[in-house]
């Protein structure tokens, strides 16, 4: 049990060589260690700062992006929107001149209508003319001259124009 209890020789000496190995840490040891320390800390801090930093204009660049993207958004819906009414008036071009076609055709055939009804009508005459000329011939048994043929031929187109 002798190990237990201190005597003050062993005691001395243990304090002495404590305080001498601190002495000697303290000058060969500490500095150093609280150097490496301090460079250790600085580095974190940097390392912190730049990732604080490489954040932020992460987080800028990142608005910049939506920014952008929703520009771009608006322009494209512009020209959607453009290509929309300029299709929408080609369109309208496009039926105002179909439109304008079909009248003119409708209006060429009213007209190709009305000359062949009128050609027609020219023809029936004539035929009308000569039938009553060779009948009224026959009838009558001689040809009669230009004044009587005009006026039943007049007579027979007033006829005419009356049923139609």
């Amino acid at each position: 049990m002798e190990l237990m209890t201190p005597e003050g020789g062993t005691l001395f000496w243990t304090a002495l060589t404590f305080l001498a190995l601190l002495v000697i840490l303290r000058k060969v040891a500490w500095h150093p260690i609280l150097h490496m320390l301090e460079e250790r800390e600085n580095r974190i801090k940097e390392s912190l700062d730049k990732a604080e930093k490489a954040r932020i204009e992460a987080e800028k660049t990142l608005a910049e992006q939506a920014q952008i993207i929703k520009a771009a958004q608006k322009t494209a819906q512009e020209i959607i929107v453009k290509s929309q009414k300029s299709a929408e008036s080609v369109k309208e071009d496009i039926v105002k001149q179909a439109h304008f076609e079909a009248e003119k055709m409708i209006q060429k055939a009213k007209r190709d209508i009305e000359l062949s009804r009128d050609k027609a009508m020219e023809d029936i005459q004539e035929l009308a003319v000569n039938l009553s000329m060779t009948a009224t011939e026959k009838l009558i048994g001689r040809s009669l001259e230009e004044k009587d043929h005009k006026k039943i031929i007049s007579e027979s187109l007033s006829k005419l124009e009356d049923m139609n």
